[in-house]
């Protein structure tokens, strides 16, 4: 299958996972991916290793899998010349750079935009920043968790407000592939225009401004707080619109506000005089009295489980969901149904259920996930590719120069 994206080589040089999405998906749009690590490898493969230390080995790896599929992985140590040299013979072949490699770091080394753009101008440089390349933070470590969820306002303001108050906890990875999704899209319109002017370009995404766009409208309200503040206390949207617990201690969630939407819920929980209040008829009025309201709405989701309401929610067209956990998600009929998930077998014979490529494309098929190799699995392959000769590589061992 010609794939879009097949006759394009990425060299990636990043670690952790929002550069490594990327990639990822890249590869799983037809790109040849060439991954560098450093010797001693990526620290997600240890972070991954480390979520279930007693399951998960470098052999079973699904939390690096999900992220580096389908790519060729080589270990170069950059701070030798011979190394430097292997990497620039693969970037003089290469389509696309990524990294999320500090911009001091990659000045340091020579590998910075200035310094290769010239030197290669057809290549598309990709690069996942934290905080972004001005301004006094530019060179601080970042990762999700701090760049995107705690600098965007996300963990202080998300969490319920009251006696009991305490930030949210970030999850893990998420603000990482939401930056990573921009930088492929940054890199395909870069590829477009070359086919127009021969020209590479520079993309950037970074993880502060990705959190700042992704929150942008609570970050436009809260610029008026006589209207909006956060934190919430509950119930905190245009009512019915919320969350329920449910008779069997599930919860539910709605979503929804138009006009006739408001008669269906009266409806569903059996009070159709609710339809009747002049008040409760427009926003203002649902707002004023949207703690009574909600009371109302509450004590009836709790008379019945949360799969009576919802079917009942089906029947009458609310949108309605079950609130799941994390551990529901890989049970979900809808998710199978749709091929958002997969059984990825490993060499241990163990098998475990991960998330699909989000990659839906007819030209592409069902991308499949496909476990990564060791540490430098694929150097000898791919430097013999460029010409070099087993006693070059044998010299490069040695030498600490490839693994």
């Amino acid at each position: 299958m010609n794939k879009p994206l097949s006759g394009i080589r990425v060299l990636e040089f990043s670690t952790f996972v929002a550069a490594p999405v990327a990639a990822r998906l890249m590869a799983d749009l037809g790109a040849e991916v060439i991954k560098v690590e450093r010797p001693e490898g990526d620290p997600w493969r240890i972070t991954g290793v480390n979520y279930i230390s007693s399951r998960f080995s470098d052999a079973e790896n699904p939390v690096f899998d999900i992220y580096n599929s389908g790519k060729k992985h080589i270990a170069l140590n950059l701070k030798t010349p011979e190394g430097m040299e292997a990497f620039h013979k693969l970037l003089e072949q290469s389509d696309v750079l990524i990294t999320n490699t500090r911009p001091k770091a990659l000045h340091k080394l020579g590998l910075d935009y200035e310094d290769l753009k010239d030197r290669y101008p057809k290549l598309i440089y990709a690069i996942l920043l934290g905080y972004g390349e001005k301004g006094p933070d530019k060179d601080m470590p970042a990762f999700d968790t701090s760049a995107f969820w705690a600098r965007g306002g996300f963990l202080r303001d998300m969490s319920l407000a009251g006696d009991h108050y305490s930030p949210a906890q970030p999850p893990s990875s998420m603000g990482d592939t939401v930056s990573g999704y921009l930088l492929l899209a940054e890199i395909c319109a870069a590829l477009y225009r070359r086919t127009q002017t021969g020209l590479g370009d520079c993309v950037r995404s970074g993880l502060m401004h990705n959190s700042i766009f992704t929150m942008g409208t609570m970050n436009i309200v809260t610029q008026f707080p006589e209207f909006k503040q956060y934190p919430v206390d509950r119930p905190s949207s245009a009512v019915p619109g919320n969350d329920y617990q449910c008779a069997d201690g599930e919860w539910i969630f709605i979503s929804g506000y138009n006009a006739a939407l408001y008669a269906r819920m009266h409806t569903m929980i059996g009070r159709e005089d609710l339809s009747l209040d002049e008040e409760l008829k427009a926003p203002q009025g649902r707002w004023k009295r949207r703690a009574e309201y909600y009371e109302i709405f509450r004590q009836a989701f709790l008379t019945q489980p949360a799969a009576y309401w919802l079917q009942k929610a089906k029947e009458l067209d609310i949108p309605m969901t079950r609130m799941n956990h994390f551990r529901d998600i890989h049970k979900d009929e809808q998710a199978w149904a749709n091929d958002y998930l997969e059984h990825v077998q490993f060499a241990s014979g163990n098998t475990s259920v991960m998330p699909s490529s989000p990659i839906e494309m007819d030209s592409v098929g069902l991308p499949v996930t496909k476990t990564a190799p060791g540490i430098g699995a694929d150097t000898d392959r791919v430097l013999s590719d460029l010409g070099y000769t087993p006693e070059q590589l044998v010299a490069m061992h040695q030498s600490g120069a490839i693994k």
